[in-house]
């Protein structure tokens, strides 16, 4: 595997959980190469991963340099599996990109492919309702917004339980159970104040310049 990540905190976090995976599945790390956001030609670098010969390159950045990495990477031919972050879950990469998104694959959660999900998944009425809002006054839906609508409803529906005591939110936020979120299903406690597994993340491709659930 190569590595090629954005020099500030979201970049060099995606790097720290990626090593301790790329460990635990017994993947070996040949490259590990770092951008500026700012940055408008990342050729030296993906010139320096194609050298080291890896089987799939992982880009860890958001647009435009995720973008322009995207392009390089077409640009120099690099036919690997070719993966990105949850950072490109929006249109603006792939208009950045252009063709060159084609083909890229990157985890985010539901909200992309709502359409795709199973009639069964939890999610799926949830997303598709939000999707539809929030595309009719904003435009395409891209996973950010939902996370803010996660945030409001959840802190709201912990008012409504516990009134305006700070402590009461608290254990009314650290109580929350089945909470069906545009992130994922919520599942709150005291010492999990993430409160989801992995059943909020999929694993989305690009195809023809739209998300399709991969498979």
């Amino acid at each position: 595997m190569a590595w090629a990540g954005v020099d500030y905190a979201f970049g060099q976090l995606g790097w720290l959980a990626f090593e301790k995976a790329a460990q635990t599945a017994g993947l070996t790390i040949v490259a590990n190469e770092k951008f500026a956001q700012k940055d408008i030609d990342l050729t030296p670098q993906l010139t320096r991963i194609r050298a080291a010969a890896p089987q799939a390159v992982v880009v860890w950045s958001i647009p435009p340099s995720a973008s322009i990495a995207t392009k390089n990477y077409a640009d120099l031919g690099l036919k690997m599996p070719h993966f990105q972050s949850h950072g490109v879950g929006n249109k603006r990469y792939i208009e950045l990109a252009g063709p060159a998104a084609n083909g890229v694959v990157f985890p985010a959660g539901k909200l992309l492919v709502a359409e795709q999900l199973d009639d069964k998944d939890a999610q799926r009425t949830v997303l598709l309702g939000y999707a539809k809002d929030f595309e009719a006054k904003y435009g395409p839906r891209n996973t950010f917004g939902g996370h803010a609508w996660d945030a409001v409803k959840l802190v709201v529906q912990a008012l409504e339980t516990a009134g305006p005591n700070r402590a009461a939110v608290r254990t009314a936020l650290e109580s929350t159970k089945n909470f069906v979120g545009i992130t994922g299903v919520f599942n709150f406690s005291p010492t999990d104040h993430n409160g989801l597994d992995r059943r909020a993340v999929v694993m989305v491709g690009i195809v023809d310049g739209q998300w399709r659930l991969a498979k």
